[in-house]
């Protein structure tokens, strides 16, 4: 009997298993800088959307909006990261941002000059929020010992490039970029 209860055990560890992959453990080290990522991406959120209410152009605000919607998906990724869950597919959401930045090719402001320049400072800020944010991910993707965790910061690093990206290239299609 005992044979028995030890033969129908692992079966019922195995679904525990698969559960426990989407688990991980973190160190100090990791859960510290998995908040500061928390604290960027809430930040980033809250400036995204005064940009979006902000901006003067209105291709301007929609790319601030998306923007927005994709720095809150980053945001609840590591607060599920902090609670020790991993998701379960990052990388789509990267190739579908790609394609998205591919359909926006007029970004021509008809804004005033004044109103440009306002937009122009809008930019310049986020566009180093993004410089900065995606140097905190590279830290992290270096210190986590969890592959999978590794893989997710990575993606993320690679969407806060994407958004660097499309702010550039806003700036330079409308005179902004130094």
């Amino acid at each position: 009997m005992r044979r028995r209860a030890g033969r129908t055990a692992p079966p019922a560890a195995g679904p525990t298993q698969k559960k426990e992959r989407m688990r991980m453990t973190l160190t100090k080290k990791e859960q510290g800088l998995l908040k500061d990522l928390q604290n960027e991406e809430k930040l980033c959120v809250e400036k995204y959307r005064k940009a979006a209410e902000n901006a003067c152009d209105a291709k301007l605000q929609h790319i601030f909006e998306k923007i927005e919607k994709a720095e809150q998906s980053h945001y609840d990724t590591v607060t599920g990261m902090l609670a020790g869950t991993l998701p379960a597919q990052q990388g789509q959401q990267s190739k579908g941002q790609a394609s998205r930045q591919k359909a926006e090719k007029d970004l021509k402001s008809t804004a005033s000059r004044a109103e440009k320049q306002r937009d122009a400072y809008l930019l310049s800020d986020l566009l180093g929020t993004e410089k900065y944010v995606s140097g905190v991910y590279n830290t992290a993707v270096f210190e986590f010992s969890d592959a999978k965790a590794r893989q997710v910061l990575a993606a993320i690093q690679q969407q806060e490039q994407e958004h660097g990206k499309q702010l550039s290239d806003y700036m330079q299609a409308n005179n902004m970029y130094c």
